[in-house]
């Protein structure tokens, strides 16, 4: 381009020059004024070509440059651009450098779109895209009149696994859970809201047992066993199931629906599925109530302390008491344990609550004969987010109460979440002589297993197998068998439940350290205590 428009100028030049040197030579003849003229027109027909040479070149620069701002303008709009300018000058290598540039672009956008709608882990959609497919749905629904339903799952224990296993497990165990929830899920949307936590959309016609079956279907695939980092895990899943629209009219009235139906699927053992029920919406406002009296009892003093004997075989007399905490609520009179102690754990308010405790029975146990322990039981959730190590240190010194007559009782879901860090609280606890016992012992599935890990000074063993004890021949050999154990390594041995005479027999028989149950006393008060130890040593007696 720059040699078209130099030749033309040098053309220019030349024929300017000839010009010039025909002027002088022919200066003066006949024939000046007509070779003038054909040199005149001459000029003029190269000043033209210079002219036209110009144009040319000015338009093979401005053409693609035009070409490049309308791109520009289209790119900046988000449309989709290629320029395309044919040759290998400056504005050709230009071109190219702006279709790169346009490339990379999209390949970028194409990347924060998946960031902004796919999780990054599982490369399922996220919640962002989950909510916008969640309103699609209702809006088709409302001109159609079909039913749609969401099923919300997430794994049974996983914080467990992923604090004993690590957090690559943890990270391993969601990205086959999810390509599971898919395969399951075939021609269904699935998608993860974080954590451990999926979400499925399922439309549904005639066929409602359709629903059952996909629950199914996802249960059974999750349940296959998992090898991680060469330990094998078998997880499990709870899902709630909502149908919409007659369990929620938008989707936050849906996502509510589910997650209650998930919460009481987990209440059922986990591992299973359940349908939102509108009594599930009263128990979900009874609990957000009871969370918010939870937060004042403390304040004013509504929780008391009641306690239970235990009595001890071979000395036949009280030997400790079970503190059992109790509400006195201002309105609803006594509520029980079993309906606010779940609350208090999933809010956190059990620490301050069992802290309470601890300090309130250690100051009690001070003022009682000196043969006689306090046993206080501590939740997983107190152990391992509620300093309880400083919090029974601060009870024994306020109240001066001798270590060795404070019984912690623990059960098996301390050892699920701790791991190492428990057994180290555990030693600490007992080196300062606080006795140790492992409540409902029997009932878990590694119970064994502790034994060797940690010595124990009393196992106590579940009351299900003493409410059986004279109708089933097994219930005596697994007694029989724990006491056998216990005595071989030196523990003691509680039976709680202890309801008939009969039963006391056997337990003797197989023997069994101490016993507890209403055939000897139901939880009494404070109050009671004081006025049973002031009876005298006869008080104290076995009554049975």
């Amino acid at each position: 381009m720059r040699l078209t428009v130099q030749s033309s100028l040098l053309f220019a030049g030349t024929m300017i020059a000839v010009w010039a040197t025909l002027l002088t030579v022919v200066t003066g003849s006949a024939d000046a004024r007509k070779l003038q003229m054909a040199l005149g027109v001459m000029t003029l027909l190269g000043l033209l070509l210079v002219a036209f040479a110009t144009w040319r070149a000015a338009g093979r620069i401005t053409q693609p440059l035009a070409r490049l701002d309308e791109a520009a303008g289209r790119l900046a709009s988000g449309e989709p651009v290629q320029v395309r300018v044919r040759g290998e000058d400056e504005l050709a290598r230009l071109a190219g450098s702006f279709n790169i540039m346009v490339a990379k672009i999209a390949e970028r956008e194409q990347r924060i779109a998946q960031l902004a709608f796919n999780d990054t882990l599982t490369g399922l959609p996220n919640r962002t895209m989950f909510q916008q497919q969640l309103d699609h749905l209702f809006r088709a629904s409302e001109g159609s009149g079909s039913l749609f339903v969401l099923h919300c799952l997430d794994l049974d224990q996983f914080k467990a696994i992923n604090d004993t296993l690590g957090h690559p497990a943890g990270d391993a165990l969601l990205v086959e859970a999810a390509r599971r929830v898919q395969r399951a899920a075939r021609g269904h949307f699935v998608a993860r809201l974080g954590g451990d936590e999926f979400v499925v959309l399922q439309t549904i016609g005639e066929d409602r047992d359709a629903v059952d079956r996909l629950a199914r279907d996802i249960l059974g695939e999750i349940t296959q066993p998992f090898a991680v980092d060469g330990n094998e895990v078998v997880p499990s899943t709870s899902i709630g199931i909502a149908i919409a629209p007659q369990d929620g009219a938008d989707s936050g009235a849906l996502l509510r629906s589910a997650d209650l139906a998930l919460y009481r699927a987990k209440e059922a053992g986990r591992g299973t599925y359940a349908f939102f029920e509108e009594s599930l919406n009263e128990r979900a406002q009874e609990r957000r109530q009871t969370e918010t009296d939870l937060r004042l009892a403390l304040e004013r003093d509504e929780f008391e302390l009641h306690y239970q004997p235990l009595f001890d075989l071979e000395q036949n007399r009280i030997c400790s008491f079970e503190a059992l905490l109790r509400w006195h609520h201002p309105t609803r009179g006594l509520i029980s344990p079993a309906d606010f102690v779940p609350v208090a754990e999933d809010t956190g308010l059990i620490v301050p609550i069992g802290a309470w405790a601890v300090r309130e029975a250690c100051a009690r146990a001070t003022g009682w004969p000196e043969h006689i322990r306090i046993a206080v039981n501590v939740s997983a959730v107190q152990f391992h987010r509620g300093a309880m190590q400083e919090t029974i240190l601060r009870a024994l010194a306020e109240s001066g109460l001798e270590p060795n007559r404070l019984e912690i009782e623990i059960t098996e879901s301390i050892f699920l979440e701790g791991g190492a860090a428990t057994l180290r609280l555990l030693h600490a606890l007992r080196s300062l002589g606080v006795r140790i016992a492992l409540d409902d012992f029997g009932t878990g599935y590694s119970s064994l297993s502790y034994l060797q890990s940690f010595p124990f000074d009393k196992l106590k063993i579940d009351r299900s197998f003493i409410q059986n004890l004279l109708t089933r021949d097994g219930a005596i050999a697994i007694v029989h068998a724990i006491t056998e154990l216990a005595n071989a390594l030196g523990i003691e041995t509680t039976a709680e439940g202890v309801e008939e005479t009969a039963q006391l027999m056997e337990l003797r028989a197989h023997g069994c350290s101490s016993v507890q149950g209403y055939l000897f006393a139901e939880p009494m008060t404070a109050a009671d205590v004081e006025r049973l130890f002031s009876e005298g040593s006869d008080a104290l007696q076995n009554v049975a």
